[in-house]
């Protein structure tokens, strides 16, 4: 099925947010041209192919929390399309907009029987030397409203709270970056309110950088398990 999409959410089943920030131009961009990764969140899903107006755009398969890296995309309106990997045959099309001399990424999420996809504008710039910018968003289907933070000794020091699985709404609201200062952080998610810790691995954030950090797999599961997937913008 092949969706129109315009900057707002339209459907349950494939959502795609889009707002438009100006930055400033990267060196990699072409003109009139910005940058586009995809990223596979989807916990189940094997490795997919990517096209983009009938092409490939990955040049293999993209496993399960790994990404395109960014490419080129001439500013316009282009059509995604998701296969399994050396099919066909869609897993989930839409239509979407870029934008010159910013990056996007779209994100494939949920299981793989419930695919959503979205679309988000991606923050390259640098934060400065003495800082890293992150932004979380919640792709752990079934999970519940968590928090997330870092944990020094017994203290938890919460970045975002209430973080319920995303929707078209929560995607755009949860968009922006914050700036911390940079290191390596114990970073935790745990069940909002209750404060029952669920997860934790030590990130290391780069002065100067930008991450967006994702919850990924499904708690319990052996194959995939809640985890964080980490993808750089600006590395």
């Amino acid at each position: 099925m092949n969706r129109s999409i315009t900057g707002k959410f339209v459907s349950c089943t494939v959502i795609i947010a889009f707002f438009v920030i100006l930055f400033s131009c990267s060196k990699k961009d072409k003109p009139g041209s910005g940058q586009f990764m995809f990223v596979h969140a989807s916990p189940g899903l094997a490795p997919v192919d990517v096209y983009i107006d009938g092409n490939k755009w990955s040049a293999t398969p993209v496993a399960y929390t790994t990404t395109t890296g960014y490419q080129p995309l001439v500013e316009g309106t282009h059509q995604l399309k998701i296969t399994a990997a050396g099919s066909s045959t869609p897993l989930i099309e839409a239509n979407f907009g870029s934008v010159a001399t910013i990056k996007q990424s779209v994100y494939v999420f949920n299981r793989s029987n419930a695919l959503d996809v979205f679309l988000v504008a991606d923050d390259a710039s640098s934060p400065g030397s003495a800082s890293a910018a992150i932004r979380f968003f919640h792709l752990s289907p079934g999970g519940p409203m968590v928090d997330i933070g870092t944990v020094s000794g017994t203290a938890f020091t919460p970045l975002f709270s209430a973080r319920s699985f995303e929707t078209g709404s929560t995607v755009n609201s949860h968009s922006l970056f914050i700036t911390i200062s940079p290191g390596t952080y114990k970073f935790n998610i745990r069940v909002n309110g209750a404060g029952t810790s669920l997860y934790e691995e030590n990130i290391t954030l780069e002065a100067g950088k930008s991450y967006t950090i994702y919850a990924k797999g499904i708690a319990g599961d052996p194959l995939t398990p809640l985890g964080f997937g980490v993808v750089g913008h600006n590395q």
